[in-house]
C-alpha cells in the first residue's frame, strides 16, 4: 500500500510474476540509501492501482522485464502515457533491456538501466530529487560495473521478500544465454557473514525459509578453480541456518547446478544443512555433438553420473533439457530423449523441459528455433501425462517465434554485438 501523505512524489514499480524477486532487491537498495521517505512507493499489481494512486499528478513509473514480456510491457507503456501526466517518468531494467538498451527506448521508456542497476536506480532517483536533468538515456554503472554482493536482497518496509542472490556472473559462455553478457565472466560470491546479517535483519519481519538465487548453485565460494568450495560452501549453509531462520533451501528453484559441479561431498553438504529433496541439474541436451556446439563446457556422460550421485544421495533429480535450438538436428533430439528415457526409468529423474528462446544480446539471438516435430512433441506429452514430466515448453515454443516477429519487425534491435560493445566500455 502507498502512504496516504500526498507531498511525495509517487514511485510505481510494476510488479508481476517474472519479475517478483527483482523488485525487492531495487527497493531494498532505495530503503536503505535512506530514499523510502521521500516517495510514495507503490508495488503495482494492475496498471488500475497506478493510475487510480497517481492521479494527476507526475509519477515514475518502473517496469523490470524479460523478452518474453516485451509486447505486454509495450502495451502497458502506451496506455499509461495516454493515462498519466504528460510529465511522468518511464523506466526500465532487466535483462531485456541490458540485452537491447536501444530498442527498449523505442518501446516508449525515457531512460533505461544496462546492467546491474542496484546503485544506479538509486542515483537516479536522488538525482530527480534534486532536480538533474540527466541527458543520458541508457544508464550505465560507470564507477564500479561488477557490483559486489552486499546490497540488500529484501524490502523490509513492506515486508517484500526475494530468495537471496548470492552469486554473480559465469565463467563459461552458453551461445544461448545471457547470464554472462550481463554479469560477466568472473565470478562474485556474497559473503557468509553478509547473507547472515541479511537473514537476520528479515526474521523479525516474518522471513522464516529461504531460499537462493545461482545459475550454478555448486560454485559458490569458487573463484579460479571448476570445482566446488566445501569449506566456504559449508561455513555459508552454517551461517545461514544460526541467523535464526528455520530452513534454507540450496542447489534446487531458483538456483540450478551444472553438472561438472556435482560430486558426492558437496551433496553431503546439501543434506546436512537443507530442508530441499530436489536438486536441479542443467542437462540441456542428451546430445554432446550438440552440447559443444552450445559451449556448454560439459557432456551428456557428465549429466548421466550427476544424476546417479544425486538419487544415490536420496535427493529426487530435477533434470532440465532444452529443445528446438538452431541447427538442432532429429539425431541430437534422439539421443537425447534416450537419455531422459534412462533417467526417468532407471533413476527416478523429474524431466523439466524448455523450448529455446532467441534472446537479446546472446550468440544465438540472430538464429531462428527449430520447430520441434511431432513426435519429440508426443513423446514430451507422454511424461506430462504420468507426471514424469514439467515445464512451459508449450508456451516457450510458441513464444520463441513471436521473438522471432518482434526482431524482423524491428521491435527488438540488439545483438551480441551490442551487449560486447557496451560491457567494455563499462569497463
Amino acid at each position: 500500500m502507498a502512504s496516504r501523505r500526498n507531498d511525495r512524489p509517487l514511485l510505481a514499480l510494476r510488479k508481476t510474476r517474472e519479475n517478483r524477486y527483482t523488485l525487492p532487491v531495487l527497493l531494498g537498495c532505495v530503503e536503505q540509501e535512506g530514499l523510502s521517505r521521500d516517495f510514495r512507493i507503490l508495488i503495482a499489481d494492475s496498471l488500475e492501482e497506478i493510475t487510480r494512486e497517481a492521479g494527476s499528478q507526475e509519477a515514475i513509473i518502473a517496469f523490470s522485464f524479460m523478452t518474453p514480456n516485451l509486447a505486454r510491457v509495450r502495451a502497458e507503456v502506451e496506455g499509461l502515457r495516454r493515462t498519466l501526466h504528460k510529465n511522468s517518468l518511464f523506466l526500465a531494467g532487466g535483462s531485456h533491456v541490458t540485452g537491447d538498451p536501444e530498442g527498449t527506448l523505442r518501446l516508449g521508456f525515457d531512460f533505461v538501466f544496462w546492467g546491474e542497476s542496484e546503485r544506479t536506480f538509486p542515483d537516479f532517483l536522488r538525482q530527480f530529487l534534486s532536480g538533474v536533468v540527466l541527458q543520458e538515456k541508457i544508464i550505465i554503472e560507470k564507477k564500479k560495473p561488477n557490483l559486489s554482493l552486499d546490497h540488500p536482497p529484501h524490502y523490509l518496509e513492506q515486508r517484500f521478500f526475494a530468495p537471496i542472490e548470492i552469486t554473480r556472473g559465469c565463467i563459461y559462455n552458453c551461445a544461448f544465454c545471457q547470464a554472462p553478457r550481463i554479469f560477466g565472466h568472473s565470478l562474485r560470491h556474497r559473503s557468509p557473514e553478509n547473507v547472515a546479517t541479511f537473514l537476520k535483519r528479515a526474521v523479525p519481519y516474518g522471513y522464516r525459509h529461504s531460499k537462493f538465487i545461482s545459475s550454478n548453485a555448486f560454485s559458490y565460494g569458487s573463484q579460479d578453480s571448476t570445482e566446488p568450495d566445501l569449506q566456504c560452501m559449508e561455513n555459508f549453509l552454517r551461517a545461514s541456518l544460526e541467523a535464526g531462520i528455520q530452513g534454507i533451501h540450496f542447489g534446487c528453484y531458483p538456483s540450478e547446478v551444472r553438472p561438472d559441479w556435482v560430486n558426492p561431498e558437496v551433496l553431503a553438504l546439501v543434506k546436512k544443512y537443507c530442508q530441499n529433496k530436489t536438486i536441479v541439474l542443467g542437462a540441456q541436451s542428451g546430445s554432446n555433438s550438440l552440447l559443444a556446439k552450445l559451449r556448454r563446457g560439459h557432456t551428456a556422460e557428465q549429466a548421466l553420473t550427476a544424476i546417479r550421485w544425486i538419487r544415490q544421495a536420496d535427493f529426487l533429480p530435477h533434470v532440465d533439457f532444452v529443445f528446438g535450438f538452431p541447427e538442432e538436428t532429429l539425431e541430437d533430439r534422439r539421443v537425447t530423449i534416450s537419455l531422459m528415457k534412462d533417467i526417468i526409468e532407471g533413476l527416478g529423474a523429474r524431466i523439466h523441459a524448455h523450448t529455446y528462446l532467441p534472446l537479446p544480446g546472446t550468440p544465438l539471438f540472430r538464429k531462428n528455433p527449430t520447430p520441434l516435430d511431432s513426435q519429440t512433441k508426443n513423446i514430451l506429452l507422454g511424461w506430462e501425462k504420468r507426471n514424469k514430466l514439467d515445464g512451459w515448453w508449450k508456451d516457450q515454443e510458441v513464444m520463441a517465434w513471436k521473438i522471432v516477429e518482434w526482431r524482423d519487425k524491428g521491435w527488438i534491435i540488439g545483438g551480441e554485438k551490442n551487449a560486447e560493445c557496451r560491457m567494455q566500455n563499462a569497463e
